[in-house]
C-alpha cells in the first residue's frame, strides 16, 4: 500500500466506488475502504431520467466507458446482462384497504400511474444493490484504486496535512494516511460516529419511520388485481410499485 494516499474513501457503495474511479482518472492515488464484504445487502435504488443523465454525463466527462451503459435499460442489458436490475417505466401507486382483496376500481380513484420513460430502450432501471455495488467496486479496482474490505474504522485524526485513520482488519490493527478523506458510508456513518456529531431536530419535518424487507415469489400486480384497468400507459409492474395503506 502507498505510504500516504491522495484520497481515502470510506464506504464502497456505488457512490464511493464511482468517486474512486473519477479520482483515478484525475491521476490521484486512492484507497477504497469497506466495512463489509461484497456482495452485501443494501437497500435498493431506482434511477430517474435526471439521475441517468447525471451518470451518463459523469461517464463521458471522466472517460468511464464501463459505467455509461448503466444509464439506460437497453444498454445495461446488452453490456451487463448478469448484473441484476429491473425495468422501470415510472411509478405506480395503488391504494389498498385491509381485509379486502386487491382490486382496481373502474374510475382509477385508487391508483396513480406516473410515466417517466416512453419505451424500454431508454427506460430507467431498478438496482439490485448487491450485484450493482460489487460491479462498481470491480470497476474501481480496474481503474487502479486499492481496495480493502472487512475494515472496521475506529478513529480519524488530523495530523498536519494528513488524515490518519485507525481501525481493525481480521483482528489486526490497520493504519492509513491520506491527504483527504471522503465519508461515503451513508447517514450516521463513520465520521458521524468518530466525531460524536450531534443531530439537529427538524421541528417542521413529520415524524416518520421506514421499514423494509425483501420478498420472494411475489406475483405481478396485474395478475392479481380483480378488475385491472384496460390499456394502461405502460405495464403497471415495470415500474417502482408503491402499495399505499391508510
Amino acid at each position: 500500500m502507498s505510504s500516504v494516499y491522495d484520497v481515502a474513501v470510506a464506504g464502497s457503495g456505488f457512490a464511493g466506488s464511482l468517486l474512486a474511479m473519477i479520482l483515478r482518472r484525475q491521476g490521484r492515488s486512492v484507497i477504497l475502504l469497506e466495512k463489509g464484504k461484497h456482495p452485501r445487502f443494501a437497500i435498493g435504488e431506482s434511477s430517474t431520467p435526471l439521475s441517468n443523465l447525471l451518470l451518463e454525463g459523469l461517464a463521458l466527462r471522466y472517460n468511464l466507458p464501463g459505467i455509461s451503459p448503466l444509464a439506460k435499460w437497453d444498454t445495461w442489458q446488452h453490456s451487463y446482462p448478469n448484473v441484476d436490475c429491473g425495468l422501470k417505466h415510472g411509478f405506480t401507486f395503488y391504494h389498498h384497504q385491509f381485509d379486502r382483496r386487491a382490486a382496481a376500481s373502474s374510475d382509477r380513484e385508487d391508483q396513480l400511474l406516473v410515466a417517466a420513460s416512453p419505451h424500454d430502450a431508454i427506460a430507467d432501471t431498478r438496482w439490485n444493490r448487491a450485484p450493482v455495488d460489487e460491479h462498481f467496486v470491480r470497476k474501481a479496482q480496474i481503474a487502479g484504486a486499492e481496495y480493502l474490505d472487512e475494515v472496521d474504522l475506529q478513529s480519524s485524526v488530523e495530523a498536519g496535512d494528513e488524515v490518519r485513520l485507525h481501525g481493525k482488519r481480521h483482528g489486526s490493527d490497520i493504519d492509513i494516511s491520506a491527504r483527504f478523506l471522503v465519508d461515503a458510508t451513508g447517514p450516521r456513518g463513520f465520521l458521524h460516529r468518530a466525531f460524536a456529531l450531534p443531530e439537529l431536530a427538524l421541528p417542521d419535518f413529520p415524524q416518520t419511520q421506514g421499514i423494509y424487507t425483501h420478498f420472494r415469489g411475489v406475483r405481478r400486480l396485474e395478475d392479481i388485481l380483480e378488475d385491472n384497468c384496460s390499456d394502461p400507459p405502460y405495464p403497471i409492474d415495470d415500474t417502482a410499485v408503491h402499495h399505499v395503506f391508510d
